[in-house]
């Protein structure tokens, strides 16, 4: 009991810490996008492309430790399949909601006739801005 407790606290600790460093990449409309949309460029490339690297080369690593190279092909399969690949985006707006900034944009794909919502949760860290999120909506 007195380990899981530790583990517990080390756990908030971690999160309290990472946290603490981290903050919203903006608060205007054309500074967010400024450091949003090169990310989500080389994003979207990678997701074209079948490159992992590319794909999450500004993931944290939460993030890549739940989406490896394995998951990212199984993942990339099932949406090429239902939307097919990226083509464009019009940028929509943000939110800033604690220390994170949630971005949005409306996407077309090539399979789907639909907007797709392509909604990119960033976090400035000390040393950079990672990507803590995504979704294709």
């Amino acid at each position: 009991m007195v380990c899981r407790k530790a583990a517990f606290f080390l756990v908030l600790f971690c999160l309290a810490a990472t946290l603490a460093s981290a903050d919203i990449i903006g608060t205007a409309d054309q500074q967010v996008q400024a450091v949003a949309d090169p990310i989500l460029d080389d994003l979207l490339a990678g997701f074209n492309e079948g490159d992992y690297q590319k794909y999450s080369k500004d993931f944290d690593q939460t993030l890549k430790e739940s989406l490896p190279e394995a998951r990212f092909k199984q993942v990339r399969g099932e949406i090429l399949q239902k939307l097919g690949k990226y083509q464009s985006r019009k940028y929509l707006g943000f939110l800033n909601q604690n220390k994170f900034t949630v971005v949005l944009w409306k996407g077309k794909f090539s399979n789907s006739t639909s907007d797709v919502l392509i909604k990119l949760v960033t976090s400035k860290r000390p040393d950079k801005v990672v990507v803590v999120g995504l979704w294709f909506q």
